[in-house]
């Protein structure tokens, strides 16, 4: 059994006393190194939609390992109902605290709602929603936080017997290592490049079936 170090101290400034956080912590405090994930990304809980009704709304199903699934587009009167949901800025970046070892991440790209017909996209709740805090891309973050090493730390952390989740806190103690913060720009042009290919399959396929 791995052996963690707890300082009393932590524990009273955490409340919590979960062995799975104390275990997720111990392996971030062994691979500190590293550019904060917070220093880079903020987390967006609410945002502005202009049209509730027509907004395209993510599920956990529709992030799928790096990729971004889109789902149909509601028509007529059978709108969904987009109460209690996040809003997804383009740029962005979707982590689903629900069963992380189903790898449930995806990079939002710019151009997504001109591609949607204008309409807006919102996310399930279960999303954490990553915002650049500056102008570049974080892109990059989608290979690093679907790395053995990011979802090692996450499955140690997760809690819950049949919807296991893991704390938003734990994402914000993250570190992106330095060898990976330094090949973020090409790593961004990788990702959005893979993106919006995918995406432009999914459309073609789709328009395939409907023609049949």
């Amino acid at each position: 059994m791995e052996k963690v170090a707890i300082d009393l101290r932590d524990v009273l400034e955490s409340g919590s006393l979960s062995p799975e956080q104390w275990l997720a912590r111990s392996t971030l405090q062994a691979s500190a190194a590293g550019v904060a994930l917070s220093r880079i990304a903020s987390a967006t809980k609410k945002g502005r939609v202009g049209d509730p009704g027509r907004a395209i709304v993510l599920d956990t199903a529709h992030a799928v390992a790096g990729l971004l699934r889109l789902p149909e587009p509601h028509a007529g009167d059978a709108r969904p109902r987009v109460s209690h949901k996040k809003f997804v800025p383009e740029g962005s970046v979707i982590v689903s605290r629900l069963r992380p070892y189903l790898r449930q991440v995806a990079y939002v790209p710019g151009g997504l709602r001109a591609m949607l017909g204008g309409r807006d996209v919102v996310c399930s709740t279960e999303f954490y929603v990553l915002t650049p805090n500056g102008d570049e891309s974080i892109a990059f973050l989608v290979p690093w936080l679907l790395s053995s090493a990011v979802q090692d730390i996450f499955a140690k952390a997760t809690t819950g017997g049949h919807h296991p989740r893991f704390d938003e806190s734990l994402l914000w103690s993250l570190r992106v290592p330095h060898a990976i913060w330094r090949r973020r720009a090409a790593l961004s042009r990788s990702v959005e490049e893979a993106t919006f290919a995918a995406l432009a399959a999914q459309r073609s396929l789709d328009a395939l079936a409907q023609g049949c």
